[in-house]
């Protein structure tokens, strides 16, 4: 069977997420105000994130500094190597923004990647935002996991298998969506409130070490 492989980046595959600590750094903590909203579904994240980058008043060079103290999860590029070797392109969904996302996958060797994303524009004084996905009917999301893995499905001619590997907020739409979830944090805590069947991880070395013991890939 097809497998189909979907990835988190901010907090995922980044070790910590990028785009709320450039926000909160930015914004002199300003941004954290907005997030009780975004939590609760009463903010959409495309609200949520264009206020912030309003806040956030930088040169594009003090932003791209402050991007080189991140780090990526120390098991993502052993995972990236088993999912190609297995016959998967594992696919970066995203409500975070492009720039930060190639800039950082770029340091690790890591630019081949595909990703999906909103669009920072730097203009040189701080941040704008593109959102160039139209959700058909997601009105919480920025660019909604959920409704992409199941375009990706859609177009499969073949029976396939989802999975999915997140950590926040941001992925709860994909929950709907996803055959095998690996979840950590605030989506693991997600999953356990609503009674949704996942797999908790730690670092991409479980994830890998899952799939090969659950028969999806050889070693």
């Amino acid at each position: 069977m097809k497998i189909l492989i979907f990835c988190d980046f901010d907090g995922t595959i980044s070790r910590r997420d990028v785009g709320y600590n450039l926000y909160h750094h930015f914004s002199g903590g300003r941004n954290d105000l907005l997030l009780p909203d975004w939590k609760s579904g009463r903010m959409s994240s495309r609200e949520c994130l264009t206020r912030e980058a309003e806040m956030v008043t930088a040169s594009t060079e003090e932003i791209m500094a402050f991007l080189d103290q991140f780090t990526i999860d120390p098991g993502f590029a052993e995972f990236d190597s088993l999912c190609r070797k297995n016959g998967v392109e594992p696919i970066i969904l995203s409500d975070g923004l492009d720039f930060y996302i190639r800039h950082i996958l770029g340091k690790y060797h890591l630019g081949h990647m595909r990703v999906i994303s909103n669009i920072g524009h730097l203009n040189g004084t701080g941040l704008t935002i593109e959102f160039p996905r139209t959700n058909r009917e997601c009105r919480r999301c920025g660019a909604c996991k959920g409704e992409i893995i199941e375009e990706f499905r859609d177009r499969c001619d073949e029976p396939v298998t989802t999975v999915f590997v997140g950590d926040g907020y941001s992925d709860v739409c994909a929950t709907r969506a996803a055959d095998l979830l690996f979840a950590k944090k605030d989506l693991e805590r997600y999953c356990l409130e609503h009674k949704v069947a996942y797999t908790k991880f730690d670092t991409f070395f479980d994830v890998s070490r899952a799939m090969i013991d659950s028969g999806y890939w050889r070693a």
